[in-house]
């Protein structure tokens, strides 16, 4: 009788480590829920930008489980973790290559940048236009030290004005003159849209319209901190119109910047849907590059990739990159691209 108490005892002892974790797995996981949800129904789209990070926190969780013989916690995470890595398949993997034009030019350079206002040094600004000589840069959150560095590029013979405080303001700086420009400010003076044009570019027939923003920063759950999602998703949803219209006119388009959003939330399939473009980290390219999160991007399983690009069938990449850290919490998003026939 003591020998079988004093087993069952040891046997409650061994077991009270497990019983405790259960429930932080069975949390994990239903976390992981959320964010798969969240990649296609708006209300949860919060977790839906997460789910990188949900995909860590299940595998460590799944592996936790599995050493401690919880098997229906196990079950439940090695489930959450393969529908997770399904979902991020195309992002974790190298995009399709295709063969390099023949008798091809040299591409198109792009650059898009977010300074963090202060953060980024007039010198590092400086840096980046001269490593990447990009033809075409989009520049948002500059602040008073971006000026000097602004004025010296001179290569640049057309700029925009510079913003006037907000953060959410975008400058195009080029090396070719727009054939035509325009703002969009119905969610304000403060979060424009912009339409740049730009016609017989080395000599071709066609126009490449480009389309850039950066939008709001939505809120926490609960509503803690950032604008209401109706204002980053309606900046979004209104990039996309324009850019659906030009893709209309048979022209080739190039949407870009800060979304405040990932390739994996329920906002970023509606803006491809709307826009009828495709997501450049995925496309096929002649130097293909796996994704890599450009918003803290040297913080593993934290960084997200909020800087994107939407291009129409027309707009042909060559290479799409993180570029080099600048100093800002963002790394610039460096796109090659070639104009092929057809929008």
């Amino acid at each position: 009788m003591t020998a079988r108490v004093g087993r069952a005892r040891g046997a409650t002892r061994w077991l009270r480590p497990a019983d405790a974790f259960a429930p932080v797995v069975l949390f994990v996981c239903a976390f992981a829920v959320l964010a798969l949800l969240g990649g296609w129904w708006p209300l949860l789209d919060f977790y839906g930008q997460l789910q990188a990070q949900a995909l860590v926190a299940t595998a460590a969780a799944g592996l936790s489980a599995i050493s401690l013989r919880l098997w229906w916690p196990s079950a439940c995470s090695v489930g959450c973790t393969v529908a997770l890595g399904w979902s991020l398949m195309p992002y974790w993997t190298l995009p399709p290559q295709a063969g390099s034009a023949p008798g091809a030019g040299a591409p198109l350079r792009i650059v898009w940048a977010n300074l963090q206002n202060w953060t980024t040094s007039g010198a590092a600004l400086a840096q980046l236009l001269d490593s990447e000589t990009p033809t075409i840069a989009v520049l948002t959150e500059l602040s008073a030290r971006h000026r000097v560095a602004v004025r010296a590029a001179t290569a640049y013979a057309f700029r925009t004005s510079f913003p006037a405080g907000s953060a959410f303001d975008v400058m195009l700086m080029s090396r070719i003159r727009p054939t035509d420009i325009q703002f969009d400010y119905t969610y304000g003076v403060g979060y424009p849209v912009m339409l740049a044009r730009f016609c017989g570019i080395d000599g071709s027939s066609g126009c490449l319209a480009v389309v850039a923003l950066h939008a709001a920063h939505p809120p926490l759950p609960g509503g803690a901190r950032g604008l209401p999602a109706t204002q980053r998703d309606g900046q979004l949803m209104l990039a996309a119109a324009i850019a659906r219209r030009r893709l209309d006119a048979q022209d080739h388009v190039l949407l870009v910047g800060d979304f405040n959003a990932t390739p994996y939330s329920s906002t970023f399939r509606a803006m491809l849907a709307a826009s009828g473009l495709a997501d450049s980290a995925v496309a096929v390219a002649e130097r293909p590059r796996r994704p890599r999160p450009t918003w803290f991007s040297s913080w593993p399983g934290v960084g997200l990739p909020i800087d994107n690009a939407l291009v129409s069938p027309g707009v042909r990449i060559v290479e799409r990159r993180v570029g080099p850290g600048i100093g800002s919490d963002h790394r610039p998003l460096v796109l090659h691209v070639r104009l092929v026939e057809g929008p």
